[in-house]
């Protein structure tokens, strides 16, 4: 539509009730974050200008360097396990294999619970007293080798990213199979008639002509890993020894438990900045046109 002075106002008249929700809902919160970052409270009602002290603070932080070192382990995990998962068991969802309608609804059963009863769930799948994986190693002959994954510092990110893959996976598995769903099936038969199958198949054409939904759901859990937070929060509470503390639970126990909300404020511009420097980042990396 061209824009005249005719319908100028009714474009404005569309435009400006959005663009002041979103000024007000995500830009102002965004400016005020920069701002609170460059105080420092002494009391509830008493703060001070301290300009880049925070943010020097930060930097110089050994804790933060090893929040932000598990925040990109875990975001590196859980997005490649996710997707791989993800990909396969939506594209056998996707072949209507026999019971899928069954295998879907399981697939995606552990997405709808709250993320507090998922970090319950596998404190109790872990636990050296009551829990599944003890018994299991005991069966298989590894009895001797069990170490409590939650309390152990090198297991415990391992095994928060279990957790979060088992939460989260069947989502993408929706969304893939939802990708496969729109591919042109007469270009998949005639690929199936010249004789294409299994590895080449996904390879040569469903990858190419799924790139569009592949591109999405790597983003979206990229960027979603970076914000995690809850389960992290409920299973381990950053423990032990820091060993599965990521960024967003560093910066909730500066700002609401040491009360540094300036450090804290510092810390959330760190994840925005990194947020948006990941999506354009992978985008720029990723651009290829679906072929369909």
């Amino acid at each position: 539509m061209n824009i005249t002075k005719k319908n100028i106002w009714v474009i404005l008249a569309f435009l400006v009730p959005g663009s002041l929700i979103y000024i007000y809902l995500v830009l102002y919160p965004i400016g005020q974050s920069v701002v609170l970052s460059t105080f420092k409270w002494d009391t509830l009602a008493s703060s001070r200008f301290v300009g880049l002290d925070n943010y020097r603070s930060v930097f110089a932080s050994q804790l933060f360097w090893k929040s932000m070192g598990n925040s990109l382990v875990f975001m590196v995990s859980t997005t490649l396990l996710q997707v791989i998962f993800g990909f396969t068991l939506g594209y056998m969802v996707y072949l209507q294999m026999r019971g899928y309608r069954f295998y879907k609804v399981i697939f995606f059963v552990p997405t709808v619970l709250p993320s507090v009863a998922v970090g319950f769930i596998w404190n109790y799948i872990y636990s050296p007293g009551m829990g599944l994986l003890k018994p299991f190693m005991a069966a298989i002959g590894q009895a001797e080798n069990y170490i409590p994954p939650l309390s152990s510092p090198a297991l415990a990110l391992i095994a928060v990213i279990i957790a979060q893959t088992w939460n989260s996976c069947g989502v993408q598995v929706i969304l893939f199979n939802s990708g496969f769903m729109n591919m042109p099936h007469e270009v998949i038969e005639s690929a199936t008639i010249d004789g294409a199958s299994g590895i080449k198949m996904i390879y040569h054409m469903v990858i190419p002509l799924s790139w569009d939904i592949i591109k999405m759901v790597i983003i979206l859990q990229t960027v979603g890993a970076l914000r995690s937070f809850d389960l992290v929060y409920v299973m381990t509470g950053g423990g032990p020894n820091h060993s599965t503390e990521l960024l967003p639970l560093h910066l909730f126990v500066n700002s609401f438990q040491n009360f540094n909300i300036g450090y804290g404020n510092v810390i959330a511009i760190i994840i925005f900045v990194m947020a948006m420097l990941l999506t354009m980042g992978m985008k720029k990396i990723m651009y290829k046109e679906s072929i369909y």
